[in-house]
């Protein structure tokens, strides 16, 4: 049953109503804010429990009119203050203590919790002095520094390159065929890649928020309709913004849609009508359905949070998928790291590359004003290098974008006897597919990154290798835009790839 969630009726004197509907009772020494927050208020190591009701009242306000992640911050970092003061209460000397342990980037860390400790004392509550706000306001605190990792291109934790993000697509979409993956992970890897959302927008989804619509010419066009979450007064889905997708894409999440119904029946074992299956989440929580009493009123539940997955569950299933699908970074030579973050910083410094401004970039990222958008276009990065013979057979082993098998002659391939598998290049046999299924793939260039393409030993891949790479520099003497010319970048690195399988097993050693 649930106990945590009353949109209607009275309330005891001593519980309060979270900003997300869910029901807090001041007493409680773990306070459950949404799906993704809770707080232990038993870890505040307040001696005096005069002060301590004092935080405590504080905090509610805090909760019943901010985020739950805004709340939690607030109140692990007054509890990082006082445990690094090693002090029972907030005074004068426990603020200049915490401040000489921060450093200028740390600053920040303070100037987080300013807001709430002036709320504590214009309240009037005890534990708060005159001395004390005024010492906190007369600081120059300096901010949060944003945009680090983007304008130094961390490896790690910056943006994608074109290449790791089409290996990323890629890879999702080969683990899901080899049974390795879900569906509904196939549906989070690539709706995260494509929309560069925050893991708490795509945890939030519904099924009434896949689309399909025409334009003015009426043509049909696709949308995922978003919920905006990091507005001061956006609430649970109370906001929400159309971002268009693919037909693909729409096609995979369409299937999603089936499947959670079909999950979510077999929790319930009821006959639901339309209008409720709509509000059901698009990656629905079977444990939090399995929970549900005979009783339950869908009308009131469907208004929070409680039967969508958690955020942390997308960035999980999305490491999970990377683990599956093994793709490795072309900079790191090691498997890829990922966050959905990445794929927000990935389109915002595309954007900026492509030449857009602040103001564009805010758009397509969802934030509110352009203040984020501008560390877009301080320093604008540019992953796509010059790609040359050298150059692709260098990255190739570290790429990894070769993803079918070699094999030594045509009567090895799973189709050697079917001569319409054989793939050609100017007419000359360079493999077979190893896919029943058709394929309207312009080959040979996409069969290299293709789990079912099985070349040759003795095929002629060097000709292929040298028609790509010719072709590339033609497009960037055309256009000069090493955007366009890029293209086909993993592709020539999968070429090359295959190029050093060959040498390996012809000569018994490493490619050089």
């Amino acid at each position: 049953m649930i106990t945590k969630i009353n949109f209607q009726g009275e309330i005891p004197q001593e519980t309060f109503r979270a900003r997300s509907g869910y029901e807090i009772n001041k007493n409680d020494a773990m306070w459950v804010l949404d799906k993704n927050n809770s707080i232990n208020v038993k870890a505040v190591p307040f001696l005096d429990q005069e002060i301590k009701k004092a935080f405590i009242d504080t905090l509610a306000f805090y909760a019943k009119n901010y985020s739950g992640g805004y709340t939690r911050n607030i109140a692990y970092k007054i509890v990082d203050i006082l445990k690094t003061t090693s002090s029972p209460d907030l005074n004068v000397n426990v603020l200049l203590n915490y401040k000489a342990t921060l450093s200028k980037h740390r600053e920040w860390y303070l100037g987080s919790v300013r807001a709430f400790l002036n709320r504590w004392y214009e309240f009037g509550y005890v534990g708060i002095s005159e001395e004390f706000i005024e010492l906190l306001n007369s600081w120059k605190l300096k901010g949060c520094p944003k945009g680090l990792v983007i304008k130094m291109l961390d490896p790690e934790r910056g943006p994608l390159t074109d290449i790791e993000r089409l290996a990323f697509n890629e890879g999702s979409v080969q683990a899901y065929e080899r049974n390795q993956i879900s569906l509904t992970l196939l549906s989070m890897d690539l709706l995260a890649s494509a929309t560069g959302r925050r893991p708490v927008q795509i945890s939030q989804l519904k099924i009434k928020d896949v689309l399909e619509g025409k334009n003015l010419k009426g043509e049909k066009c696709y949308f995922i309709n978003i919920p905006r979450v990091k507005q001061q007064e956006a609430y649970f889905r109370n906001h929400m913004k159309l971002f268009a997708i693919t037909y693909e894409l729409w096609v995979i999440l369409k299937g999603q849609i089936t499947l959670a119904k079909k999950q979510i029946r077999d929790e319930l074992l009821v006959q639901l009508d339309e209008k409720i299956w709509l509000e059901m989440p698009l990656f629905p929580d079977l444990k939090a359905f399995s929970r549900l009493g005979p009783d339950v009123k869908f009308e009131e539940i469907l208004n929070a949070d409680y039967l969508h997955i958690k955020s942390d569950t997308v960035t999980d299933q999305l490491k999970r998928s990377v683990k599956f699908s093994n793709v490795q970074s072309e900079r790191t030579g090691k498997q890829l790291h990922i966050f959905t973050y990445r794929f927000r910083y990935t389109i915002g410094t595309s954007a900026a590359r492509e030449g857009f401004g602040p103001m564009v970039i805010a758009e397509l990222l969802d934030h509110s004003d352009m203040q984020n958008a501008g560390v877009y276009i301080e320093n604008i990065p540019d992953h796509v290098e010059k790609l040359d013979q050298a150059v692709g057979h260098q990255l190739a082993k570290y790429a990894q974008a070769f993803a079918g098998v070699l094999i030594d002659n045509k009567m090895n391939a799973t189709r050697g006897k079917d001569i319409n598998s054989r793939i050609k290049n100017k007419g000359v046999d360079i493999g077979n597919c190893g896919s029943y299924g058709f394929c309207g793939a312009n080959v040979p260039v996409p069969c290299y990154t293709c789990m079912h393409f099985q070349p040759w030993l003795d095929g002629p891949h060097e000709s292929v290798y040298e028609m790509l790479i010719d072709e590339r520099n033609r497009l960037i003497d055309i256009t000069g835009d090493m955007q366009i010319a890029a293209v086909n970048d993993r592709s020539i690195l999968a070429v090359a790839n295959v190029i050093q399988l060959c040498f390996e097993r012809k000569n018994g050693a490493d490619y050089v």
